[in-house]
């Protein structure tokens, strides 16, 4: 259900699908987290457990999400007997 909202809604916008499951992704990951850490903000009077949520939440994210693909490229490239190269500008 949510991947055919987002092919509809790229269709829409003009946007390729790998762009659109991406974003669609994101939020997925994300808008949980917001929620939680507005709900500590508003019960804690210094909002301290927000912002430990929201930079705990946001480091996971990134390192997991660009660390985990990249290490898992690494070990099947190298189990091939093959170096894991990206030339620059490739991205």
């Amino acid at each position: 259900a949510v991947g055919d909202i987002a092919k509809i809604f790229g269709c829409l916008v003009g946007v390729p699908n790998s762009l659109t499951a991406i974003t669609f992704v994101a939020l997925g990951t994300s808008l949980p987290d917001t929620f939680a850490s507005k709900t500590a903000a508003e019960n804690d009077s210094t909002a301290d457990n927000s912002i430990g949520n929201v930079t705990g939440s946001n480091s996971v994210n990134v390192f997991l999400g660009l660390g985990l693909p990249w290490m898992i490229g690494a070990l099947y490239k190298g189990s091939q007997g093959e170096e894991y190269r990206v030339k620059a500008g490739s991205l």
